[in-house]
């Protein structure tokens, strides 16, 4: 498996084709994600850009993981493939050179993918930041009530955007393949590869997204702990930051195919 997905990278720049650094951004920032209890730290600095939800969670406190002790993207996407995904790997990387494009194809395939974008980019910040419990954290928490009942609406308003993004995201994602298999042979390669990818990082990342609620829990419990009255303020402002940072995370693969579709058009 290794081999077979060593064979397509460059020995020039970081040996990725356009469009596929995105979906190694998502393997990369897969070991910050905690799935088990993490110990919290003051914390780290950070000594490289990082991806938002990497620095999001190093700010936090989540400990780092050194790149050194993560195995390679192939290492990685190797475990995760099953045998019958691996077999199809093999077989569209196989497959013929890929034939010519076709310009009016691409075309509507960029007008229909940017505004698709944009208007997901746009719908779902807006649905994140909820009024009724934008004004709540606003005032002073109420006396007598406990810290669990306080965080529920916090907690239910979270999974609900999760799976509001999960399923958005990954109908875009669906919707768009088509459209770059009609555009050019290369692309329509593409469009084979990422199902195939969709598949196999699926399970790890939702694994690792489904920790979040308990790092939000405790970041609660920081900011309730310095100031029990006015502790839902900042935990608001926590939670609109986590659900940005996991968006961008999310989107990464799809922002990844238009990124592509787009340099083929340049070509």
């Amino acid at each position: 498996m290794r081999r077979i997905l060593r064979r397509r990278e460059r020995p020039d720049g970081d040996g990725l084709r356009p469009g596929w650094r995105r979906i190694r951004r998502v393997t990369k920032i897969l070991p910050f994600l905690p799935n088990a209890p993490t110990r919290m730290s003051s914390p780290l600095p950070q000594p490289h850009p990082a991806e938002p939800l990497a620095r999001l969670l190093l700010q936090w406190g989540v400990a780092h993981v050194p790149m050194a002790a993560t195995p390679p993207v192939a290492e990685r996407l190797g475990g995760w493939l099953g045998w019958a995904d691996a077999i199809g790997l093999s077989q569209v990387l196989a497959a013929p050179a890929a034939t010519a494009g076709n310009p009016q194809a691409r075309a509507q395939a960029l007008d229909w993918a940017d505004a698709a974008l944009a208007r997901l980019q746009a719908e779902l910040p807006a649905a994140f930041d909820d009024a009724l419990l934008a004004r709540e954290s606003a005032e002073p928490a109420p006396e007598g009530v406990s810290l669990p009942d306080l965080l529920a609406p916090y907690r239910l308003h979270h999974a609900q955007q999760q799976r509001s993004m999960a399923a958005r995201i990954g109908t875009l994602r669906e919707r768009l393949r088509p459209h770059l298999a009609e555009s050019s042979g290369a692309l329509a390669r593409l469009a084979q590869l990422d199902a195939l990818l969709e598949r196999a990082t699926l399970g790890p990342e939702r694994e690792r997204l489904a920790g979040l609620p308990a790092l939000l829990t405790r970041r609660a419990e920081r900011h309730h702990a310095a100031d029990p009255r006015g502790w839902r303020a900042r935990f608001w402002a926590d939670l609109q930051r986590l659900l940005r940072a996991e968006l961008d995370l999310r989107l990464q693969p799809v922002l990844g195919l238009i990124e592509a579709l787009h340099d083929d058009a340049a070509r």
